[in-house]
């Protein structure tokens, strides 16, 4: 059931942070790998981040799987077969640890896809150490790697190995992979002899310097470990990289080599430049420990899901910040994600990939604006020449929107959104060049658009008209409406464009953005409003059973003014029909019932948190950032898209970025620079004189939870949502 419990029915106790996630994903911002650990290997390895690079060209994962095998004492064991002791990421860098034990004999792994270089790689170092009283007789380290650069649905026809004297070198119809093994291994195989069945069956690998075209081609390396002293540690490593054209082989082999050539110095270098990163930006230093490692590691994800190019080589694509990393499908960049990625940068000092992802939004770019005009029914999707994609974009910068029977997804939220961050890292580094530079793409296909799209007449005039928002209900059969999201957006975004004409000297462009937001600040309070409760609506097509936590940013960016009554109101909606009873922590993001709006939405946590805090409300913010920093922190400290409405489980895409990683760090920001504005006395709130709907100016006066206004709400939602059920 959607809706709350009934009065007096009783509620489950709160379910317990808890591990439920197995996945370690990362990045070095050309390609993507992750490490499954309940399989307890390698399973993906994509050689670029993003889901397709274009309509006709999605990305593959190249790697079926990856994993070590250990001979203690005459014995083999893949380690596939070993439970997992530890794992997770090596001190939130962008780097994972997994430990499994055999008998006296602990490997711990490594993996990661260095910042170093401009490749597509992987690198997985082994640490062996001897835990025994004696030393290692008839030992050896494993590793078999299984890619699929072949043809084929599988991806593994035509394949071949082949044995250069250093590396194996692999070839197929998707280009070329190296696999360059360090120190120099005992022994290289490949198919036919196949390394999964020798080791398996117990014996030792042979050498075979080429497999031959064939299909599925496995490489297998072979490290003896005999002698390893008792305490002591040997270290083995394999650099993976891979290149689209077989003719760029050598140019690759030269790129691997810029890497250290010593496995510890991979390692080394690595966290070198990991800590370099953390260096240079903010990290509050009032967190506590469990909140500093969440907040750290949602600063490598951010760093991680962000598109880079080669160096000399500038592409489309560059600067992109993708939803989540892979193996989820959300890794693509929509604009909304984005923009809430880029303040979870700039609030973590993240100067350098924020000015990056606001020159992939603003620099020209082909493939773009496409949805101009005209619907189906000859009407306009956005109207006029505009800068940003309607919904997302391809890997090499192109818009994309996606579509169903409703037609396709056009969504003006975006608009406002990037404006918003713009001006906002303009304040932050005084570094107006992204400005003077991009003006035309900024004003006139941006922030004038938002002004064109107000409608000044009819039913919703000073709104902007109705569009697909952020819960992206496509544009036909009642899909696109005048949802609420989307307006506050427009206000933040016209705001913000003030303020960027004003910073170029231009007056006449800074009245008309502060008049239209000032006119839209007035038509959300005339149409968002619900007449007889006060409560915010999800849009003003909904009339009944409108909640979306969404429309909190109304109040969250100052659209209606954080101490305007109808916040508390609509808090007070929320929390009697969005909130989450059968885990007994956060809220659903709207209450239309489907599948995926049940589930517990973490961006949803966080703006509310973000909310509360700016109304001085910190208990109820500080119970949300507490359970979802407490989840992070069972679950490799990242940030889910969402936890399932039952169990609390890691359910969607994770690690989010956006709508996860920028917006828990921006929660911990708006805890930070919270000035009280609404003094607490005795469990009431004392509202200072604010301008209500029309403008007008009101003298403060007492409210509280028991206020006739919020007690009307409340029991007016619960008996419609008890009509529901």
């Amino acid at each position: 059931d959607a809706g709350p419990m009934p009065s007096g029915a009783p509620v489950a106790p709160a379910i317990a942070p808890h591990a439920s996630w197995s996945t370690l994903s990362f990045s070095n911002g050309q390609s993507a790998a992750w490490y499954d650990t309940q399989a307890r290997k390698m399973a993906g390895f994509m050689p670029q981040m993003y889901a397709a690079r274009s309509a006709s060209a999605r990305t593959p994962n190249l790697l079926y799987d990856a994993y070590p095998g250990l001979r203690v004492a005459g014995a083999n064991t893949w380690m596939t077969n070993k439970p997992v002791s530890a794992a997770g990421f090596d001190s939130q860098r962008g780097i994972t640890r997994v430990v499994q034990r055999l008998g006296d004999v602990e490997l711990t792994q490594w993996a990661w896809s260095p910042f170093g270089i401009d490749a597509a790689a992987l690198v997985m170092a082994y640490d062996v150490t001897n835990l025994g009283t004696a030393a290692l007789q008839d030992a050896a380290l494993f590793l078999l790697i299984n890619a699929h650069v072949g043809d084929g649905a599988g991806q593994s026809n035509g394949e071949r190995l082949r044995w250069t004297g250093t590396r194996f070198e692999e070839t197929g119809a998707l280009g070329v992979m190296q696999y360059v093994p360090m120190p120099a291994p005992t022994a290289h195989a490949a198919s036919p002899d196949n390394p999964f069945v020798i080791v398996r069956d117990g014996g030792r690998l042979q050498n075979r310097d080429d497999s031959g075209v064939r299909d599925d081609a496995v490489a297998g390396f072979e490290w003896d470990l005999a002698g390893l002293a008792p305490g002591a540690t040997t270290h083995v490593a394999l650099v993976m990289g891979f290149d689209s054209s077989v003719n760029n082989a050598a140019q690759l082999a030269a790129t691997l080599a810029q890497l250290p050539q010593e496995p510890t110095a991979l390692l080394t270098a690595e966290r070198v430049q990991w800590d370099a990163f953390f260096a240079a930006s903010k990290i509050p230093t009032d967190l506590s420990a469990d909140e500093a490692a969440v907040y750290r590691q949602s600063m490598t994800m951010l760093r991680m899901g962000q598109v880079r190019g080669r160096s000399g080589a500038p592409d489309g694509g560059d600067g992109q910040v993708l939803a989540s990393l892979p193996p989820g499908m959300w890794n693509i960049a929509w604009v909304r994600d984005q923009a809430f990625a880029v303040d979870g940068m700039l609030d973590a000092g993240m100067m350098a990939q924020a000015r990056a992802a606001l020159d992939f939004w603003w620099r020209d770019q082909a493939g773009r604006g496409r949805y101009v005009c005209c619907d189906r029914d000859g009407g306009p999707w956005v109207g006029q020449p505009y800068a940003l994609s309607v919904v997302r974009y391809f890997g090499d910068g192109s818009e994309e929107t996606d579509e169903n029977g409703q037609g396709p997804n056009i969504e003006f939220d975006g608009f406002g959104l990037a404006l918003a961050v713009t001006e906002r890292y303009i304040a932050a580094t005084g570094d107006q060049t992204v400005l003077t530079a991009y003006a035309d793409a900024i004003f006139q296909r941006t922030a004038d658009v938002l002004v064109s799209l107000q409608e000044t007449t009819g039913s919703s005039a000073g709104l902007l008209r109705a569009d697909s928002s952020i819960w992206e209900t496509h544009w036909y059969n009642g899909g696109k409406q005048h949802t609420t999201f989307t307006q506050a957006t427009a206000v933040r975004g016209l705001d913000a464009a003030a303020q960027l004409a004003t910073r170029l000297g231009d007056a006449t462009r800074s009245a008309r953005y502060r008049a239209a937001a000032a006119s839209l600040r007035q038509a959300i309070a005339d149409h968002l409003l619900d007449p007889t409760t006060k409560i915010l609506r999800a849009s003003v097509e909904q009339t009944t059973n409108y909640l979306d936590a969404a429309a909190s940013t109304v109040f969250l960016w100052d659209a209606l003014p954080v101490t305007h009554p109808s916040a508390a109101i609509t808090l007070a909606a929320f929390d009697a029909g969005l909130r989450n009873e059968q885990t007994g922590h956060g809220y659903r993001r709207n209450d239309d019932g489907g599948e995926y709006d049940l589930r517990e939405w973490v961006s949803v946590d966080m703006w509310l948190a973000q909310l509360r805090y700016r109304r001085n409300e910190r208990g109820p913010a500080d119970a949300l950032l507490a359970w979802v920093t407490a989840q992070a922190r069972l679950n490799f400290d990242v940030v889910p898209e969402n936890f399932d409405r039952v169990t609390a489980d890691y359910v969607g895409e994770v690690p989010m970025l956006g709508f996860g990683a920028g917006s828990y760090i921006s929660t911990i920001a708006q805890r930070g620079a919270v000035t009280p504005i609404m003094p607490q006395h005795d469990g009431e709130i004392i509202d200072p004189p604010v301008a209500d709907g029309c403008g007008c100016r009101s003298s403060g006066k007492a409210s509280n939870w028991a206020s006739p206004w919020l007690m009307l709400a409340s029991l007016m939602w619960l008996t419609a949502q008890r009509r529901r059920t």
